[in-house]
């Protein structure tokens, strides 16, 4: 996924989240609300990976589960669970901030959203601090992966919406 001024650009915000205790962050700009309203209904026979809908203001909004487009099993919802809302692809066209060679078609005319374990805060990193993705990092992040920034104490994983949201159900590995 290339973002505009994305490498160039000397600070860039993430929305942080937690997956099973591991850190995660996504573009703020590609975000459109984070949401603690949990209450997901169910789709009958459709793939592990979504989870059902939730109704926000009146707008239904698909959510998929993180965890199992990772490749895991279902993890139960909690008080700390949350919804991440991505921007429709009408509002990336309207903030302008990507480019002509980014497919935003894949974020379409509804919102779609992924439940997380729990919200983090936004976090403004250094482009520099962004490390290609090593071989080291687990498989099944790494293909979901735009890069890495070490913490502290942990890694700091960007997850890259365009990937998970092209996720169909299948693995490329």
């Amino acid at each position: 996924m290339k973002l505009q001024d994305s490498k160039s650009s000397i600070k860039q915000q993430l929305v942080t989240f937690l997956i099973n205790d591991e850190l995660f962050g996504i573009d703020i700009r590609l975000i459109n609300e984070v949401n603690p309203n949990v209450d997901i209904i169910p789709i009958p026979l459709t793939d592990s990976y979504i989870r059902g809908h939730i109704n926000v203001r009146g707008q239904v909004i698909l959510v998929l589960d993180l965890y199992v487009i990772f490749g895991k099993n279902p993890r139960p919802v909690t008080e700390k669970s949350h919804i991440v809302i991505f921007k429709t692809m009408q509002d990336l066209l309207r903030t302008g901030i990507y480019n002509s060679e980014t497919d935003i078609n894949i974020f379409g005319n509804k919102s779609i959203a992924m439940l997380v374990d729990e919200i983090g805060d936004v976090m403004e990193i250094d482009a520099d601090q962004i490390e290609t993705p090593t071989q080291n990092l687990k498989y099944t992040y790494s293909e979901f992966t735009e890069g890495i920034v070490k913490l502290k104490n942990k890694l700091l994983i960007i997850v890259n919406p365009v990937k998970v949201l092209k996720y169909s159900g299948e693995s490329s590995l």
